[in-house]
C-alpha cells in the first residue's frame, strides 16, 4: 500500500466520476461512501452510502449499510481501500473534525467538492492527527 505523500495515486475516472456524481445527487448534503480494492491493492469500486445525518457540514454512515457493505467487500474477494465524502461548502481538505474522526490510519480518505470547476477530487492519508496529502492521477478505463 502507497504510505509516502510523494507516491501519485493513480485512480480511474469512471471512479472519480462515480464519486462527483454522488455529491451532486444529494447536493447541498455530503455524500460519503467507500471505495474497494482489488487483490492488488488498487482501486475498482465507488460504493455510495446513506449519510443519515442529512448535513451540509457533517456525515456520519448508517452502521447497518457499513457492515453489510463492508461484509460484501470481503465476500467478493476485496478489501476497504478507501473513504470519501464531499465539503459542499468549502474546500476538499480535511476538516478539524473530519481529522478527529479519522479511525483507519491505513486506508485512503477522499475528499470531493462538487461545486469547483472542474469538480475536486483530493486524497490524503489522516494519521494520529497528522494530514498527508498525496498527487492523485486521473486514468483512463476502470
Amino acid at each position: 500500500m502507497t504510505n509516502e505523500p510523494s507516491t501519485p495515486v493513480f485512480f480511474s475516472r469512471a471512479l472519480y466520476q462515480s464519486i462527483v456524481d454522488h455529491a451532486r445527487s444529494v447536493h447541498p448534503e455530503e455524500c460519503c461512501g467507500l471505495v474497494a480494492a482489488d487483490q492488488k491493492g488498487s482501486p475498482v469500486r465507488v460504493i455510495p452510502m446513506t449519510n443519515i445525518l442529512h448535513s451540509p457540514v457533517r456525515y456520519q454512515m448508517d452502521p447497518k449499510e457499513q457492515f453489510s457493505v463492508g461484509k460484501a467487500i470481503r465476500l467478493e474477494g476485496m478489501s476497504l481501500w478507501g473513504i470519501y465524502h464531499s465539503h459542499p461548502l468549502s474546500e476538499a481538505y480535511p476538516s478539524v473534525v473530519d481529522i478527529n474522526l479519522a479511525y483507519y490510519p491505513d486506508l485512503f480518505y477522499l475528499l470531493a467538492s462538487p461545486v469547483t470547476t472542474p469538480p475536486a477530487l483530493r486524497i490524503f492519508r489522516i494519521q494520529n492527527g497528522k494530514v498527508s496529502e498525496f498527487p492523485l492521477i486521473l486514468k483512463e478505463g476502470d
